[in-house]
């Protein structure tokens, strides 16, 4: 198989598996919040959905280290300096990139742990 065709499987398979993490992200944020009881979506509960977003992750993951390794020829050459010259803003793009995931990476680690419980403003209203 062509190392381009390669390329393009991996990165639409990519865009897919970060499109159902996108997705299954938001559905239990907003659709089925934490302590949503017996709620489900098409048959499945938060549990579920957390499930399948945990394993979409890990596809995810999976897919952008074999994204990396079939760019290896470049990375190669962008770190010894001898890429092209209209390839610089895509290195500098990428170590931005690579910048903000670190400092999104400590932030989330570094982050306290809140407990109790928090009561929204419409749970507030007395029931008569």
């Amino acid at each position: 198989m062509k190392q381009s065709k390669l390329i393009k499987i991996v990165d639409f398979l990519s865009f897919i598996s970060l499109i159902s993490m996108l997705t299954t992200g938001i559905l239990m944020e907003y659709s089925l919040p934490p302590k949503s009881g017996p709620d489900q979506i098409w048959s499945l509960t938060r549990h579920d959905w957390g499930d399948i977003h945990f394993y979409s992750s890990l596809v995810f993951l999976s897919l952008m280290a074999a994204h990396l390794v079939t760019h290896a020829k470049f990375i190669k050459s962008a770190l010894l300096g001898k890429a092209k010259r209209e390839y610089k803003y895509r290195i500098a793009i990428g170590m931005a990139g690579l910048i903000a995931l670190f400092a999104l990476m400590f932030a989330t680690i570094m982050a306290p742990v809140e407990t109790g419980t928090k009561v929204k403003s419409w749970q507030h209203q007395a029931s008569d």
